[in-house]
């Protein structure tokens, strides 16, 4: 399911977007554009030449998205995720934005709910450059009070991988982890946690 909004691809059991708040559609919408070209290819490449074939950009978690659920007799399920990050070197700018999360369920005996959401796919650009990333390596853990059967679930995008254009890979690392929760009479907790700060490294391609 999508937003028509915000361009997001969210699980089929989700009808309306966490973020945007109106209905999910079943196809995706027209794909939302980059930006203009600031720099060149070529000039890009250049610049990861310079840096000894290793450029490293600081990126940081402009916007988040977060959306809770529950259920009786007392399952909360939190989750988060960064829908944007930035950062920028030598003139060159980042601009990343989530399009597709992955949200999972679980839940427990006596009645511990634990919700996990992380980025699974992002777009965007660099120095004007479409980049495409994709999840591989996810965080997670789960933490509860018994006395009140309090369960808290946490999730995050630990590195995605990927191509900018025909000939540099690009690789996206978590340095810091955001984290929250929240929890309510009679015992509903909801966790949330999402990438903060990570590296964005482009490399050229063997």
């Amino acid at each position: 399911m999508f937003c028509p909004k915000c361009g997001c691809e969210f699980p089929e059991w989700l009808r309306k977007c966490p973020g945007c708040k109106i209905p999910l559609i079943e196809t995706p919408p027209p794909a939302r554009r980059t930006g203009d070209k600031s720099s060149s290819y070529g000039a890009l490449i250049d610049l990861v030449k310079d840096n000894g074939g290793e450029l490293r950009i600081d990126v940081s978690a402009t916007e988040v998205g977060r959306h809770r659920r529950w259920s009786f007799p007392g399952l909360g399920w939190g989750f988060a995720w960064p829908k944007r990050m930035q950062g920028a070197l030598d003139g060159v700018s980042v601009d990343l934005r989530t399009v597709e999360v992955a949200m999972e369920r679980k839940w427990g005996f006596p009645g511990f709910g634990w919700g996990f959401a992380w980025a699974k796919r992002m777009h965007g650009s660099i120095g004007g450059n479409e980049v495409f990333l994709t999840a591989e390596k996810v965080g997670r853990y789960k933490k509860w009070f018994l006395l009140f059967t309090i369960g808290w679930g946490y999730a995050w995008t630990e590195e995605m991988s990927g191509e900018c254009g025909d000939q540099l890979e690009a690789k996206l690392v978590t340095t810091d982890v955001g984290k929250h929760r929240e929890c309510t009479f009679p015992g509903i907790g909801w966790g949330y946690a999402w990438a903060k700060k990570g590296i964005l490294t482009l490399t050229l391609k063997v």
